[in-house]
């Protein structure tokens, strides 16, 4: 039996801003938009790469940094740890003669339609949550920022360890011309039929927080009007300053 996944992405930049630092790749093509509508694709191969990528705000050239990443990222056959290397070192190929220090995080799932199974990798704050049938969220993905730094620092450590973060992000991608030496997350998890894999920029949780996107996505909706929620939302007066990307990977 053929085996099939249902892919919906849509990105969205703050407001009155003219590019997104944000970069999403569906498997097909990468995404730099400051507003892209929800769109769906079915994908019936057994085994692909998604991933989203946000620019840091505070280094260089965030936008050229998150699209610098994906576009290598679509060049890569399989996930593994070993992977967070070569996408550094070709971010550092594109950007550090002309935008040193420019900086972005990263999640990305390679999945496996035959064995109904997903690697997951990322670093910095972009997340992966697992999302049941009946509607609630996993987060997959551990945040590489000041506050989970804070909240697993031990009295016996020294406060200057936290002189290395960079910008609220405790671990990013660089293009420094040096080696990957920060934290990375990579897992592998079991995706069971009705169950949704959902990766995202940290603007969609922080801006609507997990609670009302639960709400949301319970709605008796399809995935693109829950997305158009999503966007809504993010657009309502007071909400939190940053771009927004989502991938959503539905396993049928």
């Amino acid at each position: 039996m053929e085996q099939i996944c249902e892919i919906s992405f849509c990105q969205q930049a703050r407001k009155h801003k003219k590019y997104n630092q944000d970069a999403l790749f569906n498997d097909e093509s990468v995404f730099q938009y400051a507003f892209k509508k929800p769109e769906k694709r079915i994908e019936n191969r057994p085994h692909f790469i998604i991933g989203v990528a946000d620019g840091v705000y505070h280094s260089p050239c965030p936008r050229k940094a998150s699209k610098a990443v994906i576009d290598a990222l679509k060049d890569l056959k399989e996930l593994n740890v070993e992977s967070v290397i070569y996408l550094q070192d070709k971010l550092s190929e594109a950007l550090a003669d002309r935008y040193f220090g420019s900086a972005t995080t990263l999640v990305a799932t390679e999945i496996n339609q035959i064995e109904r199974k997903a690697k997951i990798l990322s670093v910095g704050d972009s997340r992966a949550y697992l999302i049941s049938k009946e509607g609630e969220w996993e987060q997959i993905t551990e945040d590489h920022s000041i506050l989970s730094e804070i909240l697993e620092l031990k009295k016996e450590q020294n406060p200057n360890d936290y002189a290395s973060i960079y910008g609220g992000i405790s671990s990013c991608l660089v293009a420094d011309n040096s080696a990957f030496q920060d934290k990375i997350f990579f897992k592998e998890i079991e995706i069971k039929e009705g169950e949704t894999l959902l990766l995202c920029t940290d603007r969609l949780t922080d801006g609507i927080g997990l609670r009302w996107l639960q709400i949301i996505w319970s709605y008796n909706k399809g995935i693109l009007e829950k997305l158009r929620y999503y966007q809504k939302e993010l657009k309502e007066p007071g909400c939190f300053y940053d771009d927004m990307s989502v991938i959503i990977c539905a396993v049928q």
